[in-house]
Formats: structure tokens, C-alpha cells, sequence
């Protein structure tokens, strides 16, 4: 089983939206898995899953299950269990988690983009506004795609915050100019 088997899985169940039937495959393929994909990282597929169908406490669960297993994953499943424990109304383990992933100071840009839209989501927009100018900090060293969505993030937390125009903005709108310049590039 590869990762691009895995997102064909996932993209048939959007196609289906058959969520509940996705996260059991997920959690019975990690229980077999031997080789290529890890089972934290299934383990978080089918805790998304769970998530989509809307069923929070068993995404929480697979989510944990994901980390005591401490293999490799695409994401950070603090992260992800987080998210599971706001729907759940579980706010201060999802914030201790969230305070945990800040001690670790994370060098992934990505992983701010992911804990500074899972706080916007939540309504904690200075939070989310301070973690998506650190990700963009260290995205500007190259990941542009990266970049341009903690960008899009932050500008959205600086609105919300009635917080003046600064220079990340103009840094998004010199990104937006080029992707307008790009060939065959029509929407934002």
C-alpha cells in the first residue's frame, strides 16, 4: 500500500461520502500494515476520517492511538487530536496539546499553517494570527506554497482584528501578483 493508493481511497470517499466505512478500512489496514505506510500515519487518515463523519470521539481515540504508536506521519496527530478535543468541548487538553507543540518550536512551516488555522477556526484569532507570522517567517527562506497559505491565514486573523495593513500583506499581494502572471493561472 503506497501514499498515493491511500489518497485514492480518500478521494473515492468524498466521491461516496461514506466517511465511517473509509476510517474502519484505515484502522484495519493498521493493524496489517507491514512496510511502505506506517501505521501512525493510517492511524491519522482514519482519525480525519472519523472526523469527517462526525463522530469526534472516535476520531480522538484513533488519534491517540496514532501517537502512542510515535510512527512517522504527514502531519503532527497532537495537532490533529487537538482539533477532535475542541469538537468535543475538551478545551484545555486541546490547548496543553497545542502548548505542547510550541515547546517543541517547530521548524515546519506547515505545522503552523495547521495549528494557526485550527485556532481561527476556534475563534482564537491572536493566537492564529501570531502562529501563522512565525510559519511565514520561515516559509519565506523557499516554500512558497507554504507561504502564500499562512499568508492567507494571517491576513484573514489581521482583518478579523481590526489590525492595520503591515508588510506581510504587501508580501501576499506581491505572491498573488506573480501567481496572476502565471500562464494559464484564473482564480485565487
Amino acid at each position: 500500500m503506497t501514499e498515493d493508493d491511500l489518497d485514492d481511497m480518500e478521494f473515492d470517499t468524498l466521491r461516496t461520502g461514506d466517511h465511517a466505512s473509509a476510517a474502519k478500512r484505515f484502522v484495519e489496514l493498521a493493524e496489517t500494515v507491514s512496510g511502505g505506510v506506517s501505521r501512525a500515519s493510517l492511524l491519522l487518515r482514519a482519525g480525519e476520517q472519523w472526523q469527517h463523519a462526525g463522530d469526534h470521539g472516535k476520531a480522538a481515540e484513533t488519534y491517540r492511538n496514532a501517537l502512542a504508536d510515535g510512527g512517522d506521519t504527514y502531519g503532527d496527530p497532537r495537532i490533529y487530536l487537538a482539533g477532535a478535543l475542541f469538537e468535543l468541548g475538551e478545551l484545555d487538553e486541546a490547548r496543553g496539546l497545542i502548548a505542547e507543540v510550541r515547546a517543541d518550536s517547530p521548524q515546519d512551516p506547515e505545522v503552523h499553517r495547521a495549528v494557526a488555522e485550527l485556532l481561527y477556526e476556534q475563534g482564537e484569532l491572536t493566537a492564529a494570527h501570531d502562529w501563522a507570522t512565525e510559519g511565514a517567517d520561515l516559509a519565506r527562506a523557499g516554500d512558497q506554497e507554504s507561504l502564500e497559505g499562512l499568508l492567507r491565514i494571517r491576513y484573514r486573523c489581521r482583518l478579523d482584528l481590526r489590525r492595520p495593513e503591515d508588510r506581510y500583506d504587501a508580501l501576499l499581494d506581491e505572491l498573488l501578483k506573480k501567481t496572476d502572471d502565471a500562464p494559464g493561472h484564473q482564480f485565487r
